[in-house]
């Protein structure tokens, strides 16, 4: 076979893969979908942003609002934030929050569950199998 034609081939598949294939990962960090009333902030997607990290929203809430410092509850389908916040902020909290509590510091895969033995939390990863000491930041 031609090397020229083997590449023209493989150029041709290449383009026929979809674009959700092409990324590395299937998975990604969502972003906040935010609305502000008067001095509080809400964030409309919570309950996806839940799902995507699928963990348990007491977990998040507790950990996102002590970094934020601020007070909040769930409303409905939003999370009520006590204050002004901007996207980028959040975003960061989110992003964090993932880094540290969703994506196993091996594979960096999002296929991961939190374990609590006695005092300490681990990070369970069920797609390479890596177990981890989770280190609040």
């Amino acid at each position: 076979m031609d090397i020229n034609n083997y590449n023209e081939l493989l150029d041709k598949a290449y383009e026929k893969i979809p674009e959700n294939v092409k990324r590395s990962s299937r998975f990604e960090i969502p972003k906040v979908e935010l609305r502000i009333e008067s001095r509080n902030s809400f964030i409309t997607n919570f309950n996806k942003i839940i799902n995507t990290l699928n963990r348990d929203k007491k977990h998040f809430i507790g950990i996102f609002l002590k970094n934020a410092g601020t007070m909040g509850e769930i409303r409905g389908q939003q999370l009520f934030l006590k204050g002004q916040y901007k996207e980028q902020v959040l975003n960061k909290l989110i992003e964090n929050y993932t880094k540290t509590y969703v994506l196993c510091s091996i594979c960096n895969k999002p296929d991961t569950q939190i374990q609590r033995e006695g005092k300490k939390l681990y990070l369970k990863c069920t797609a390479c199998g890596a177990r981890e000491e989770i280190k609040e930041k």
